[in-house]
């Protein structure tokens, strides 16, 4: 039984009425089917969504581009195969899972890519200055390789490079974009996006929210 190619389509709009309608109509009629849309950043005169995106068996992702960039103004930032779950859980749903689970935080950053719309998730832990950092926890696909500890303790969210979180900056995965927050003290919130998009500030503040809450949840787990 042939399936239907899941795409991650993020994309700019232009601040007007009606601009998301007509794009969604421009991917109807180019035969893709809206799985889900988050708004990943809005700033003066546009907003930043990201769609996932439904094919049909053979159709190519060229269609979804020239579909979004018929609208007037709209510029498509990226597309990409989506391998996630087609429609998004939310903060509050993903949190609640983690509170009643036996591992919150193993839950937590198993969750995380879906959410974020990332490759994988980890929690990696300062020990000792100038030794390697523990990972509390990773989701599927994260790298196995130890994590230097010099990057931590995180002052604030910020984009990270694969350089200092690994001595071999290449188990990060091609292009590699990498955001993390602080967690628990002297720990972190990594998370990394395998051929981007790059982590915009609002999605920094989402997940630093996220991480505060958790804390506040998970004290003592």
């Amino acid at each position: 039984m042939t399936v239907s190619s899941t795409y991650l389509l993020r994309l700019r709009l232009p601040d007007q009425p009606g601009v998301l309608g007509r794009v969604a109509s421009a991917l109807g009629s180019a035969g893709a089917d809206i799985d889900s849309i988050v708004v990943v950043d809005r700033a003066p005169g546009y907003a930043v969504d990201d769609l996932v995106v439904s094919l049909p068996p053979g159709a190519l992702a060229d269609r979804l581009v020239s579909a979004a960039s018929s609208v007037r103004g709209v510029v498509v930032e990226v597309v990409q195969r989506h391998h996630g779950r087609q429609r998004m859980a939310d903060e509050l749903e993903l949190l609640d899972d983690a509170a009643s689970s036996e591992h919150p935080v193993r839950s937590l950053a198993n969750g995380l890519p879906d959410l974020m719309h990332a490759s994988y998730a980890l929690v990696v832990d300062r020990t000792n200055p100038g030794t390697a950092a523990v990972v509390v926890a990773a989701s599927m696909s994260a790298p196995a390789q130890r994590c230097r500890a010099d990057w931590l303790p995180l002052d604030a969210p910020r984009r990270v490079d694969a350089e200092e979180v690994w001595s071999d900056p290449e188990v990060a995965g091609p292009d590699c974009e990498l955001a993390a927050v602080p967690f628990r003290g002297s720990a972190a919130l990594l998370v990394g996006r395998i051929g981007g998009p790059a982590f915009r500030p609002a999605e920094l503040t989402r997940l630093a929210h996220l991480a505060r809450v958790a804390q506040a949840l998970f004290a003592g787990a």
